[in-house]
C-alpha cells in the first residue's frame, strides 16, 4: 500500500519566491552601500556585515533556484521529483559563509595595533539601516522557514546579520564617545563568531537528510508503540522514518497483520494515524502474516531496520 499526496508547491510556493526575490533586492542593494561606506569610513565591523549580507545574498539565491528548480515534475528517473536541489544547494552557501568568515578573521588579527581610525557617522547611519532591512527580510521568510531548508538558512542568516548590525552600531558609538578604536575590530571578530556555528549547523541539518536520518519531532520509537493501538496490527518490521526535504517527511515499513482479511481497513488506520500525529503522508506499508514474515526472513535483509520491533522476536 503506497499511501501519498501530490507533494506540489501552487500558492505557497509562488509567494515563496516572490518573497525571496524581494528580499534579494534588498540584502543585494545593501551589500554595496555597506562596503561602499565601509571602504570610505575603514570599518572592519561594517565591512564584515556587508559580507555577511553577501552571505545572506548568496542564500537567497539559492533558495530561490532550489525552489524554482523544486517544481519541476517526477519523472521515470527521479520518482520523487526534484525536492532534494534545496538539500544540495546547502555546502555552496555553508563554503562562502565559511570563507567570509575566514576573510574577516584574516582582516582582523592584521588590524589589531594598527592604530587605524573609523568615520562613526556614516557607520552609525548605515548599520541602523542594516538592521531595518534585516528585520524585514525575516519577517518576509518567517512563514516559510519551518518547510524550506534554504529559506530557514536565508531567514536565520538575516536574523543573524540584524544582530551583527547591532554590534557595528554598538562598536561605532563606543568609539564616537571617545572609546577604544580597536572596538570596530573586536566587532567583526563577533560577526565572525556568529558567521561559523550557524554554518556547521546548517550544513549538519542537510547531512541528516542526505543521510536519511528521522526527521526532527518524529521518533520512530513512538512510531512503534503508537501502532499497537490499531486494532489487527501484531508488530511492525523494517521501519524506515526519513525526510526528501524538509516539507517531505516519509516512511516505510511491513506490518505483521492478525487478520489477512482486514488489511485494507488496518493499512489505512496506520495511514491515518502516521499523517495525522507525524504529519508523514508519504508512507509505504507491506502487509504480512507471521508465517509469510518469517518464510521470506525480511529482518535479515542488509537494508533492514535495526529499530527492535514490538511482539516480535526471532
Amino acid at each position: 500500500m503506497d499511501s501519498h499526496t501530490e507533494h506540489g508547491h501552487g500558492h505557497g510556493e509562488g509567494a515563496l519566491e516572490r518573497r525571496l526575490l524581494f528580499g534579494l533586492a534588498l540584502t543585494g542593494a545593501f551589500v554595496v552601500i555597506e562596503a561602499l561606506t565601509a571602504w570610505w569610513t575603514g570599518s572592519l565591523a561594517l565591512l564584515s556585515d556587508a559580507g555577511h549580507a553577501l552571505a545572506d545574498s548568496a542564500g537567497l539565491i539559492l533558495a530561490l533556484a532550489a525552489a524554482t528548480a523544486g517544481r519541476k515534475p517526477a519523472d521515470s528517473r527521479r520518482t520523487y521529483g526534484y525536492a532534494r536541489y534545496e538539500v544540495l544547494a546547502v555546502p555552496v552557501h555553508v563554503t562562502l559563509l565559511l570563507s567570509i568568515a575566514a576573510y574577516i578573521l584574516y582582516e582582523s588579527v592584521s588590524r589589531f595595533g594598527d592604530g587605524h581610525r573609523v568615520e562613526t557617522g556614516p557607520v552609525l547611519v548605515v548599520g541602523a539601516a542594516g538592521l531595518l532591512v534585516n528585520l524585514v527580510v525575516v519577517g518576509l521568510l518567517r512563514a516559510h522557514s519551518h518547510d524550506n531548508l534554504n529559506a530557514r538558512a536565508a531567514t536565520l542568516e538575516a536574523a543573524a546579520d540584524a544582530l551583527t548590525s547591532v554590534a557595528v552600531v554598538a562598536s561605532a558609538g563606543f568609539i564616537a564617545l571617545g572609546g577604544w578604536e580597536g572596538a570596530d575590530t573586536v566587532a567583526g571578530l563577533l560577526i565572525v563568531a556568529f558567521i561559523v556555528p550557524r554554518a556547521f549547523i546548517l550544513l549538519r541539518q542537510a547531512a541528516d537528510i542526505l543521510l536519511e536520518s528521522a526527521p526532527a519531532g518524529i521518533d520512530p520509537e513512538e512510531i512503534l508503540a503508537a501502532s499497537r493501538s490499531v486494532p489487527g496490527v501484531v508488530a511492525l518490521h523494517d521501519v524506515h522514518v526519513w525526510s526528501i526535504a524538509p516539507r517531505f517527511p516519509a516512511l516505510s515499513a511491513h506490518v505483521e497483520l492478525s487478520d489477512v482479511h482486514c488489511t485494507e481497513h488496518i493499512l489505512t488506520d496506520l495511514a491515518t494515524l502516521f499523517r495525522e500525529r507525524w504529519g508523514i503522508r508519504h508512507v509505504t506499508l507491506q502487509p504480512e502474516t507471521r508465517e509469510l514474515h518469517e518464510a521470506i526472513g525480511c529482518c535479515l535483509s542488509p537494508d533492514a531496520s535495526l529499530m527492535p520491533a514490538h511482539g516480535h522476536g526471532h
